[in-house]
């Protein structure tokens, strides 16, 4: 498949997702949004189910090229926080948030829609301490509040609800920045 045809498949899958959720996107939504025939579009997806699981991949695959431009390093040099650092950005970011939320919320309900999103979020943040441990340490805690507070306003920000205006909504990110790299103990 070209490449070109590919992106186009995804592109448009990924637009009707965002105004019927991974539910509405059937092949025939897909088609008729990409400028397709549905056999045509077949010839690249044989059925809903492989469409679905291409656009998560593909979402999740921009996600990684977003994080990976933000840490302005490569991934193996980079410390937990910076990852965490740099995940929040991405996630703050609402360049393709409701498109992308409305397809991650939807992933849940299919393990097979939800698997690009594990892995992706496996790679990046830092697995929380088991709780049969000893309690975790404030720094694990603090990037771990950073993170949800980065899907919250990733959330907000989709659904239209934060209300925030510019200047707030940049103290809030810089907050969630400070978080995740430590910066918060240190004042």
């Amino acid at each position: 498949m070209r490449p070109s045809s590919k992106t186009t498949i995804l592109e448009a899958a990924r637009r009707v997702a965002e105004h019927s959720g991974i539910g509405g996107l059937t092949l025939d939504a897909a088609a008729q949004e990409a400028g397709l025939s549905k056999p045509g579009l077949m010839y690249h997806f044989a059925g809903k189910e492989q469409l679905r699981v291409a656009v998560a991949e593909y979402i999740t695959a921009n996600w990684e090229e977003a994080m990976l431009a933000e840490l302005g390093k490569p991934f193996d040099e980079a410390t937990a926080a910076e990852r965490v650092r740099a995940y929040c950005r991405v996630a703050a970011d609402v360049a393709g948030g409701k498109a992308d939320l409305a397809i991650f919320v939807d992933s849940m309900h299919e393990e097979s829609w939800l698997a690009p999103w594990r892995a992706l979020l496996r790679r990046w943040l830092e697995e929380p301490a088991p709780l049969a441990q000893s309690a975790p340490d404030s720094r694990s805690v603090d990037m771990a509040v950073a993170r949800l507070a980065a899907d919250g306003l990733w959330m907000a920000d989709a659904s239209g609800t934060s209300g925030y205006d510019q200047a707030m909504r940049a103290a809030v990110v810089a907050r969630i920045e400070r978080l995740a790299t430590g910066m918060e103990q240190e004042e």
